[in-house]
C-alpha cells in the first residue's frame, strides 16, 4: 500500500513540475533583470556531502570592489518544484541597490529528498559564505526567500542567530507545517479578489507536505515550522510580506505578531514589520500580470531593501 502511495506521490510531483515549467516559460516576460549594472554568474557551492555541490547564481555589481555584504535567497517550490533563477528581478535589484553580493541558491527537492535535506542545503550555503571571509563581508549577512524558501530562510536565521544573520526577508512563507487533514485550521486569507498570483488549493498543499515529510516527521520541529522558535532567536530585523488574498496570509500575520510583540505585526522602530499587500495572491511578484501588481512588487522590494540596509548599518 505504501509503495502504491509513493508512486502516486512521485507521479503527481513530476506532473506538477512539468506544468510549472510550462507556466514559467509562458510568463517569462514578467521576470526581467532589474539592473544591467549587475553581473550574474553560475557557481557551485560545496555541501556537507563529499562530492556533492549546491547550484547557485551569484549577482555582483559590475563596478564593485573589495569585500561586499551578502544576501542569500531561496526560491518558492513547495520543496518540490525546480525553479532556480526565477527570482532574477528581486535578486538583481537587491544586488544593485545595496551594492552587495546576492547568492540565489538551489536546494534538494522532494519527494526524492525528504526533510531535512533542503534545510541542510540552506545551512551549507551560509556556512560556505562564513568560511570565505577573505571574499565576503561576513559581518553583514542577510537571508531571504519565498514560500518554502521563506520558511527555510526564517528557520535558518533563528538557528544561526542574530550574531551571524543580521536580517531576514520572507515572502509569503509557510511557517507552520501540519498534518494535511488539519490545514484548514491554520490557513486563511482576508480577501477573495486579487490581481496576480495563485490561490494554493488544499490538495496542492497536501502534496507538498506529503512529498517533503514522512509519517515520522515531527511537524513541531522549529526547523520545519519556524513559528515554534522563540522570538529572541530571530535577527533584530525581520520583514515578512504577503498578499491578503494568499492562503498563507493568516499564519504570516500571526507569526509577525508573535515575534514583534505587537497586534499590528510590527514593532515601533520598524525593524520587524509585516508588509500586507492588498488584493494580491501567492507569488503575485513572480507572475505579476498587471501594471498594478508590478507597482506593488516594486514597493514591496523597496521596503525589504530598506530593512536589510538598516540591519547592515548596526
Amino acid at each position: 500500500m505504501f509503495q502504491g502511495k509513493n508512486l502516486v506521490l512521485y507521479a503527481l510531483s513530476y506532473g506538477l513540475r512539468i506544468l510549472d515549467w510550462i507556466k514559467i516559460a509562458f510568463t517569462r516576460r514578467y521576470r526581467v533583470i532589474a539592473s544591467n549594472d549587475v553581473k550574474i554568474e553560475f557557481i557551485r557551492i560545496p555541501s556537507r556531502d563529499p562530492g556533492r555541490f549546491i547550484r547557485a547564481y551569484r549577482y555582483v555589481p559590475k563596478n564593485a570592489t573589495g569585500k561586499l555584504p551578502v544576501y542569500l535567497h531561496w526560491h518558492a517550490s513547495g520543496w518540490v518544484l525546480k525553479r532556480l533563477g526565477i527570482d532574477i528581478h528581486l535578486c538583481s535589484k537587491i544586488s544593485k541597490e545595496l551594492n552587495c553580493v546576492v547568492l540565489e541558491c538551489d536546494y534538494r527537492k522532494a519527494p526524492e529528498n525528504k526533510f531535512p535535506a533542503a534545510h541542510n542545503d540552506t545551512e551549507d550555503a551560509v556556512l560556505y559564505v562564513l568560511a570565505n571571509d577573505h571574499v565576503y563581508d561576513t559581518n553583514r549577512i542577510s537571508v531571504g526567500g519565498s514560500s518554502a524558501g521563506g520558511n527555510m530562510a526564517l528557520s535558518l536565521s533563528a538557528q544561526l542567530g542574530p550574531e551571524r544573520i543580521k536580517s531576514c526577508f520572507a515572502l509569503y512563507p509557510a511557517l507552520h507545517l501540519i498534518h494535511p487533514d488539519r490545514l484548514g485550521s491554520i490557513m486563511g486569507r482576508v480577501c477573495d479578489e486579487f490581481h496576480s498570483g495563485v490561490v494554493i488549493p488544499n490538495w496542492c498543499m497536501k502534496l507538498f507536505i506529503n512529498a517533503y515529510t514522512t509519517p515520522e516527521t515531527d511537524m513541531n520541529n522549529p526547523r520545519l515550522s519556524p513559528i515554534f522558535y522563540d522570538a529572541s532567536k530571530f535577527p533584530k530585523y525581520v520583514a515578512l510580506a504577503c498578499g491578503d488574498a494568499d492562503t498563507l496570509y493568516r499564519m504570516g500575520f500571526e507569526f509577525m505578531k508573535k515575534i514583534s510583540g505587537s497586534a499590528s505585526g510590527g514593532n515601533v522602530d520598524g525593524s520587524r514589520r509585516f508588509i500586507s499587500i492588498p488584493n494580491e495572491a501567492h507569488e503575485f511578484n513572480t507572475f505579476c500580470s498587471t501594471r498594478e501588481s508590478r507597482k506593488k512588487r516594486d514597493m514591496m522590494e523597496d521596503e525589504a531593501i530598506s530593512v536589510i540596509r538598516a540591519s547592515w548599518r548596526q
